[in-house]
């Protein structure tokens, strides 16, 4: 969810003058220790919170910009939050005044001096400071927002622990009041607790094959009702206490926890609308797969709708920048921090490595926990990208092509793929098997499968396959090459506006020899590029879904697609 969208912190620590925009679902903040990225998260929690860590008030003294501590100016500490409401943000009657005063899209600037005890408030680019009256209206709408702090040293459990009355309040509303009042309660909360963890016993067991049933450790009569929540996990025929299990294990619990919590209190209530997380290092103590299901569980998080979550993060982990949607670097210069941001993930990942903040990932060990379909070039990459979209919406299938992955003039082309492939055995082999690459061929080129699978053992998470004659347009011949052979009458209709060069060869459509096929596949890929129908899919929606149902995107070797389907 998008609902700070720009942040402006002035003489707050070892920030001077910074101004970040571009806040999205997911932003992770990298840079090296002590480049002051965490300054930013605090300067989020003393605006929400008035705290800078999880017990400690914002310090005038300590807190101020040291660098200018001796000027003759007047010094203040001044945060400014920018807010764009998405549609589904609703201001509950009771705070209509606080709509009327705010809008859709306001800042919201909070300032404190060296003698004042609360901050003084004020709105937009104005330089009135807000009376009490305003002042309360903006109070009004921040209590509509659960913000939380997570600082890289919390112990996950404690936090669990901390929100024990919350988590049994959950309970209880979801046992209903006839529940409540029968002698059998106790039992219906042990039920309840079953369904209301469904999705985290999935999460962790999809992370910990090893673990077996996770039940929440809950109350057996009335006098206990006030008790210290925890979770009790089943490995092997032992029964273990969630402190007993390792860090990774606990911050899945806690940010499962956490966003039932957060979920609840909207959804029964109403007067939250919307949670703010602003977390240090997620990946603490993570080995890599687990890195890369905190990552993962982070962005789908923060990117369901309903959840209504943004997430702010510090991070040295390469995982977590390719799961985010927008990466902020920090860095220090002179005493302060500045903030600068970069496009597109490839380059985003070669910085933070060439800085030594995170490590450097192979381009085709980057997204473990997802399948990899490689193709022969940017245009056969685009038609896919667009097709599983269409098909395949809530599962995650990376497509790309030796341009993409190795930049620079890296062309398109069978060979080019399979030399690629070749050079890069290791890392193929190294995915989980969860996750295999996928090279498919062109269909002209499906006579080079088995030597595509030279140098790979069938147990390898690698797998070729070829695009079949029969997903082909049957009104195209044999003249029309590659991916465009697939393509429905529409789309080559309207590239043939452009190029011109379609002829009739009997009943079929043809590409003269001498013709420029390239102007008529750059116009075939501009219309794909604008976007694809359901119905264009008309050739090659039986082979694709073949293709989806063969992934088991969770666990064991994903199976291959029958040699005859295929043909």
């Amino acid at each position: 969810m998008k609902l700070i969208t720009k942040v402006v912190v002035d003489h707050f620590r070892s920030i001077r003058h910074q101004e970040i925009g571009d806040f999205s679902n997911f932003t992770s903040l990298a840079g090296l220790n002590n480049s002051g990225k965490s300054n930013l998260l605090r300067a989020v929690n003393a605006f929400f919170s008035g705290h800078t860590d999880i017990c400690d008030p914002l310090d005038f003294q300590r807190d101020y910009f040291c660098h200018d501590a001796r000027s003759k100016k007047a010094k203040r500490i001044s945060i400014t939050i920018k807010f764009d409401l998405p549609d589904n943000f609703k201001f509950p009657k009771r705070v209509k005044d606080a709509e009327d005063l705010l809008s859709r899209s306001f800042a919201i600037r909070k300032v404190w001096d060296r003698d004042s005890r609360v901050p003084q408030y004020y709105l937009n680019d104005s330089e009135d400071e807000l009376d009490q009256t305003r002042r309360s209206g903006v109070d009004k709408f921040l209590s509509l927002i659960a913000f939380r702090y997570i600082p890289n040293r919390v112990i996950p459990v404690d936090v669990i622990r901390n929100e024990r009355k919350a988590l049994r309040d959950v309970l209880i509303r979801r046992m209903g009041p006839k529940a409540r009042e029968q002698h059998g309660a106790f039992e219906t909360i042990r039920a309840t607790s079953v369904n209301l963890i469904t999705d985290l016993q999935d999460l962790v067991q999809g992370a910990c094959p090893d673990v077996g049933s996770i039940r929440l450790a809950t109350p057996a009569s009335w006098q206990d009702l006030v008790f210290a929540f925890g979770y009790k996990f089943m490995v092997r025929e032992s029964e273990i206490d969630d402190v007993a299990q390792g860090s990774g294990i606990q911050s899945l619990l806690m940010f499962e926890t956490l966003s039932l919590i957060d979920r609840d209190f909207r959804q029964r209530f109403g007067w939250r609308q919307a949670s703010i997380w602003a977390i240090e290092e997620p990946e603490s103590s993570l080995h890599s797969s687990l890195e890369a299901s905190i990552s993962e569980y982070l962005r789908n998080l923060s990117t369901k709708e309903s959840n209504r979550l943004q997430i702010l993060c510090t991070t040295h982990s390469d995982l977590i920048l390719q799961y985010s949607d927008r990466v902020v670097f920090a860095e220090m210069e002179d005493g302060r921090t500045l903030f600068r941001s970069m496009g597109d993930k490839a380059s985003i990942l070669q910085e933070a490595a060439k800085l030594g903040i995170s490590r450097w990932a192979h381009p085709i060990l980057r997204d473990p926990l997802n399948p990899v379909i490689l193709v022969e070039g940017k245009y056969d990459c685009a038609f896919l990208e667009q097709a599983l979209r269409l098909l395949a919406p809530q599962r995650t299938i990376n497509v790309s092509y030796v341009g993409r992955l190795q930049g620079g003039d890296a062309t398109g082309g069978d060979k080019h793929l399979q030399s690629y492939v070749k050079n890069n055995a290791s890392a193929i082999k190294s995915r989980p098997h969860s996750a295999p690459v996928i090279a498919l061929l062109d269909w002209d080129a499906a006579r080079r499968v088995n030597e595509f699978k030279k140098g790979f053992e069938s147990s390898d998470p690698y797998q070729v396959k070829a695009w079949p004659e029969n997903a082909c347009n049957p009104e195209l011949d044999r003249s029309f090459h590659g991916i465009e052979r697939h393509m429905p009458d529409r789309i080559i209709d309207l590239a043939d506006q452009t190029a011109n060069i379609i002829f009739k060869r009997g009943r079929a459509k043809a590409i003269p020899k001498d013709a420029d096929y390239g102007k008529f596949k750059e116009a075939v890929f501009g219309i794909v590029q604008r976007g694809i129908k359901a119905e264009d899919l008309v050739h090659v929606e039986p082979f694709l879904r073949r293709l989806l149902d063969s992934l088991d995107l969770r666990g064991g070797t994903a199976s291959c697609l029958p040699e005859d389907d295929d043909r």
